[in-house]
């Protein structure tokens, strides 16, 4: 059987459309993630951390069809240090987090800065 690639579900790059679509209606359906988001990034000024970009998808699981997995992927920049601060996360369709990652990119080399696993 083969795989299929994954259904993007959100590509969204304007902030304005990103606090409207992801935050105020829920449609990163990924809580865990979202309450990192809030604790760490989103309680900053907007001055501190912009939004770049939001990318959601889904793609199927190792048990066929009715197994899929939500991949999310958040990016602000941080003008406080000059990173690119990602967080990711994916999840299965029954709930359970996968995995969890906070990273920063230097905006100038592109260098991983560090890495952290969350989950």
């Amino acid at each position: 059987m083969m795989k299929r690639e994954p259904e993007l579900i959100e590509h969204i790059t304007d902030s304005n459309d990103f606090y409207e679509k992801c935050i105020e209606n829920k449609a990163l359906a990924f809580p865990e993630l979202e309450k990192i988001m809030h604790d760490y990034i989103l309680s900053q000024p907007k001055e501190t951390m912009e939004f770049t970009e939001c990318l959601i998808h889904e793609e199927q699981g190792e048990n066929g069809e009715e197994d899929k997995i939500r991949n999310v992927h958040v990016s602000f920049k941080d003008h406080n240090s000059s990173n690119y601060i990602r967080l990711s996360g994916s999840k299965n369709n029954d709930g359970r987090v996968l995995n969890m990652k906070v990273d920063a990119l230097d905006m100038k080399t592109n260098e991983l800065v560090y890495e952290r696993q969350l989950a």
